[in-house]
């Protein structure tokens, strides 16, 4: 009995958890886990795991800090059986002997050579990292929220015709042919919403208070680079945040 030494996927049990808050104030699950099984990559198969290093710690931030759900929160309600929407109704919930799955990994920077919890699910859940793809019929929800924008990123160009052809072939005059015009370049787009849910999302804060700290921090300094009054910053400019920001401190490689 003793604490996971390396990054793995298992599975387990909740030994002891319940609600509380980060050290930033955000709600968060907090969970002592014991692993029974760790999945073996090379064979595909789950093994019998080393009962000397089967426990660790999971901390599940479930909000950011900018008021939106985690992921860590929608793992939770899958675990749990949560519905999301209740607090109170959430430290009700028996946690003790509940079966889940986790994966472990190392974090970044300051924290790389300190073990966490990444993900957690359900026990039945694929050990096998997978691309996430949606269905047509979700693409059609995400295009009728989205219209609006893909509208105005989207940049047609327009084959030259027959006559036109004709006439830049046509030798009419000695001057070298005229530089193309100057084009803005696409610029993307989010509100500063989505711009921190993702950030937080890439960096791993779900794992850790530290490592949230650390992204706050980060937020703030580049935030303020550009306008200390947020109400004053423009989409392109959260969209070009996110970047900075993710760049710093994304665990996604």
């Amino acid at each position: 009995m003793g604490l996971i030494n390396q990054e793995c996927y298992c599975k387990g049990t909740i030994i002891d958890g319940g609600l509380g808050q980060s050290r930033g104030g955000l709600p968060q699950e907090e969970w002592y886990l014991k692993a029974t099984e760790v999945w073996d990559e090379e064979n595909g198969e789950y093994l019998p795991v080393d009962e000397d290093h089967d426990e660790i710690t999971a901390y599940l931030i479930l909000m950011s800090y900018k008021d939106k759900e985690t992921k860590s929160a929608q793992q939770v309600k899958k675990v749990l059986g949560w519905n999301g929407a209740n607090y109170p109704e959430l430290t009700e919930i028996e946690r003790a002997d509940v079966p889940v799955s986790f994966r472990v990994k190392f974090g970044t920077g300051d924290y790389a050579e300190n073990l966490q919890v990444s993900w957690v699910a359900e026990p039945d859940a694929s050990p096998i990292r997978a691309v996430s793809k949606i269905s047509k019929e979700d693409a059609a929800v995400l295009q009728a929220r989205y219209a609006g924008a893909l509208a105005t990123t989207a940049a047609p160009v327009k084959a030259a015709s027959a006559k036109t052809a004709k006439k830049t072939t046509k030798k009419t005059s000695k001057k070298p042919p005229a530089k193309p015009p100057k084009t803005d370049a696409v610029v993307g787009k989010c509100t500063d919403q989505e711009a921190y849910t993702e950030c937080f999302a890439l960096s791993g804060s779900e794992g850790g208070d530290e490592i949230e700290e650390k992204l706050n921090t980060v937020w703030e300094e580049e935030v303020t680079k550009v306008n200390v009054d947020e109400a004053k910053i423009k989409d392109e400019e959260w969209f070009e945040i996110k970047g900075r920001v993710a760049k710093r401190t994304s665990t996604v490689g």
